[in-house]
């Protein structure tokens, strides 16, 4: 059960609208958590709970718009587009920052091995963040250049039951990287992009723990409460599948290592039955 205290700071963290206050302040949050106490044997519920419906804090300079109304990225073969790409992943990152946070503050009822699992998780979303936004300063960029979205954050905080939020982020939005990684690398090294590409090597190889993460959780949890968690995320899975083209070609080496099974993999290409 996750101490108050840490409750509110996630809270102060993932409203923050500095950057790099964000970033310092979450590194030093799971630092303490990962090297002290983190849980208290009583609490009270109404104060422990996080507020997943805290809009993440931007700059004031930031322009945010709906996901719609972002104009499609130049091809890898030009520096613009090689730009807006890692733009894009960095923003995905300091999103992930903010959702494995709210992964523990939300649901402080949850015991001491999750809490910690999921701080460590946003330990490394940090490391991530810091990376791109290196990379970008190196290009002659900053993250807030150019439109983002807060959609990412805003599907979390729609799913307030743990089954679902560890379904939706881990298990649906982050594994979607998964299948998208490989040809975004590809596409960067033949630009002569090596540095970027050995980034986004790193991510995804964090990124398959990270959902494995997620998946050892959903399990425990769908298991706690008899829900048959494989029939409970396909059913998931059709909330967000596309109506038209499908999810594309999915990555089923990296999802299996990070816990899918066969009869989901199946599921989400769309191949079988999810009756």
């Amino acid at each position: 059960m996750l101490d108050p205290g840490l409750v509110r700071d996630i809270v102060a963290i993932v409203g923050e609208t500095d950057v790099e206050t964000k970033l310092r302040e979450a590194m030093r949050l799971t630092t303490r958590a990962q090297s002290g106490s983190i849980t208290v044997p009583r609490w009270d519920a109404a104060e422990a709970r996080g507020r997943s419906s805290t809009r993440p804090g931007r700059p004031a300079r930031w322009t945010i718009l709906p996901p719609g109304e972002l104009t499609d990225r130049p091809k890898l073969g030009s520096p613009r587009g090689r730009y807006l790409l890692l733009h894009s992943v960095a923003h995905i990152e300091l999103s992930a920052v903010e959702l494995a946070l709210l992964a523990s503050g939300d649901f402080p009822e949850q015991p001491h091995e999750y809490h910690r699992a999921m701080l460590q998780v946003a330990r490394e979303e940090v490391i991530h963040t810091r990376m791109l936004l290196r990379r970008l300063r190196e290009l002659g960029g900053e993250l807030g250049s150019d439109p983002v979205h807060l959609a990412l954050s805003e599907t979390a905080s729609a799913h307030s039951d743990l089954p679902a939020r560890l379904a939706v982020v881990p298990r649906i939005l982050e594994a979607r990287g998964l299948d998208v990684s490989e040809r975004l690398r590809d596409g960067l090294i033949r630009a002569g992009d090596e540095e970027s590409a050995a980034i986004l090597e790193r991510i995804y190889r964090d990124e398959i723990g990270h959902v494995r993460t997620g998946t050892v959780w959903y399990r425990e949890v769908c298991a706690q409460r008899g829900i048959d968690g494989e029939a409970y995320f396909l059913e998931m899975i059709e909330k967000f599948r596309p109506r038209r083209g499908g999810i594309g070609p999915i990555d089923h080496d990296g999802r299996r290592a990070a816990g899918f099974t066969e009869r989901e993999l199946e599921g989400i290409a769309g191949n079988r039955s999810l009756s």
